[in-house]
């Protein structure tokens, strides 16, 4: 019974799992400015993916301090600077899989209602919001999925003559109107991203001396000592003649290391066999 306990507790999704790590940066404002409070929707639109990544019990999120603080350590400050092509340098600093960014193309409110001899009546807002998103493999610099979705709410209030009564719309009902279009996203990448395995830890040497190797993942990338890397040499890309586009390159296996010690960032490990230079990929 012992046995099949912890057969159990190992195997279940709750425990010993690996998750795919993810950062969410605050989306670029698209909508315009009409009211206080839209300066905060890219944060807005953030916070809720982050609620609904973490709740789909697939990813690991990064909080959203550590990700300014890289951000505004490399000069990346503003929402919407994340691009494919800065995105492996974000992602290796904070030691994550993905990169979730977008923006917020329409944000709108329109009332409806009347009032009973200017004394007293009712209102309804309705607000609109459309999302684009964009998921990005920092190892690759792929966007895996590019797509939008929108989504309303109806906020209903009334006045009597001197006052007032309902709900103050904020950037915090910004954010339950732009709650059903990131529900939508969050399902589609979570089909998308596939399972942590498909990103197989990938990464890269960036030292030999000897028999002595070091890797740029570290206990950022959950690499643990004893764990087994094999290393690859890529080849030169591979170019579409009607395109011009990258089909990707050759890999020719090299060599395999084992890690010996583990640092936050970086690791070093023991060259097991072959030979290996820097630049050399690596993965679990």
């Amino acid at each position: 019974m012992l046995v099949c306990f912890t057969f159990f507790l190992l195997s279940h999704p709750l425990f010993g799992a690996e998750k795919i790590r993810i950062a969410v940066v605050d989306f670029e404002n698209k909508a315009g400015h009409s009211y206080w409070w839209y300066s905060q929707l890219g944060a807005a639109a953030a916070d809720r993916f982050v609620t609904e990544l973490v709740k789909s019990g697939k990813f690991s999120v990064i909080e959203r301090e550590k990700i300014q603080a890289v951000l505004d350590e490399q000069s990346l400050g503003a929402s919407g600077a994340v691009t494919p092509q800065t995105a492996a340098k974000l992602g290796s600093l904070l030691g994550v899989h993905l990169i979730l960014t977008g923006a917020v193309t329409e944000f709108g409110i329109s009332e409806t209602g009347g009032s009973v001899w200017g004394k007293f009546g009712g209102k309804v807002r309705t607000a609109r919001a459309v999302l684009d998103a964009r998921l990005i493999n920092v190892s690759t610099g792929e966007i895996l999925f590019a797509d939008n979705a929108e989504s309303k709410s109806r906020i209903g209030g009334g006045f009597i003559k001197g006052g007032s009564f309902g709900e103050d719309f904020d950037s915090g009902e910004a954010g339950k109107v732009m709650a059903g279009a990131v529900e939508e996203l969050t399902k589609q990448i979570a089909g998308v991203a596939g399972d942590v395995s498909a990103f197989g830890s990938t990464g890269k040497i960036i030292k030999v001396e000897g028999s002595k190797v070091w890797i740029n993942v570290g206990a950022n990338y959950e690499t643990r000592v004893g764990d087994t890397f094999t290393v690859y040499h890529k080849g030169g890309e591979l170019i579409d003649p009607d395109t011009g586009l990258s089909l990707g390159a050759e890999e020719a296996v090299v060599g395999q290391i084992m890690v010996t010690k583990v640092e936050a960032k970086f690791s070093v490990g023991e060259l097991k066999s072959g030979t290996v230079e820097p630049g050399d990929i690596i993965r679990k």
